[in-house]
């Protein structure tokens, strides 16, 4: 092989382990959401696969939660406590908001008793920068 073809095939290599190692944020599924719920309210016995979506839309609650605070906190101080209400007033907001509450307190319970696997556990680490963030925002409305 030319050495030229070597490097591309290597380039190319290079790129597809990075892609798929890549985090991709996951998004928010309001129908795994409330099968969580669910199955936490029922306390049913939860896998880690069921932990580890959990995790996943914590994630995008917490993302969402933050990007509509921060829109919020960069509004002059006058608006803010009508966008405030108007937010509280969305269906999509407090059905969010209330997840958050639901599968947050599983997996904070979850953590304190140890039931989480070494993967889930570093994850559910990983979420204290969001809650960090939004603390920050809601410190500022």
């Amino acid at each position: 092989m030319k050495p030229i073809h070597t490097i591309a095939l290597g380039m190319a290599l290079l790129c597809a382990i990075a892609t798929s190692c890549t985090h991709r944020a996951p998004e928010y599924d309001g129908s795994l959401c409330e099968e969580l719920a669910v199955k936490i309210e029922r306390r049913d016995s939860l896998s880690q696969d069921d932990y580890r979506a959990m995790l996943g839309q914590n994630e995008a609650i917490l993302r969402y939660l933050i990007e509509q605070s921060k829109s919020i906190a960069e509004e002059p101080q006058a608006d803010r406590n009508g966008s405030w209400r108007q937010l509280l007033a969305d269906p999509d907001y407090m059905e969010r908001f209330g997840y958050m509450f639901t599968i947050g307190s599983a997996l904070y319970q979850a953590d304190a008793e140890g039931r989480l696997d070494k993967d889930n556990k570093k994850l559910y680490d990983g979420l204290d920068r969001y809650n960090q963030e939004l603390a920050e925002y809601s410190d500022r409305n």
